[in-house]
């Protein structure tokens, strides 16, 4: 029995290759994505943590504390357009609760192997840190 000559045995094993490349690539790919997924949640952390130990030292939320906020989310590659930030607003008396609540519209992005091949897997999800609360520790006499 002759073999052909297009299936040599290089020609073999690059298409195996071709096959199993997906299998190989796609644990890669959804960890990146997922670190990314990560890394967003982790800004928001951040800017709560941030937000409400400035909100204890001010007394509440101020407007210039809130547009220094929104700059850190900003500078961070947050698009502030799908952020809600729920605060407890300027003044707050000594010893009162102050509140922060950062959440976020985002896509967390997946993918998966069907067999149709390979499928991409969009989830609107909503990304909330908080309520994170402290006490208010600004004294006015």
């Amino acid at each position: 029995m002759k073999i052909r000559k297009s299936w040599r045995k290089g020609n073999v094993e690059l298409i195996a290759f071709v096959l199993v490349l997906p299998f190989l690539i796609m644990p890669i790919a959804n960890t990146v994505n997922m670190l990314m997924d990560l890394t967003r949640y982790d800004t928001l952390r951040q800017a709560a943590r941030e937000a409400v130990l400035r909100m204890e030292i001010e007394g509440g939320m101020t407007d210039d504390e809130l547009y220094n906020l929104e700059a850190f989310l900003k500078s961070k590659g947050i698009d502030t357009d799908k952020v809600h930030i729920d605060y407890t607003p300027y003044p707050v008396p000594y010893g009162e609760d102050v509140k922060v609540k950062i959440s976020m519209e985002t896509v967390i992005r997946r993918y998966s192997i069907t067999f149709g091949g390979v499928k991409r897997i969009d989830n609107n999800v909503e990304m909330v840190y908080g309520p994170i609360t402290s006490v208010s520790k600004k004294y006015e006499r």
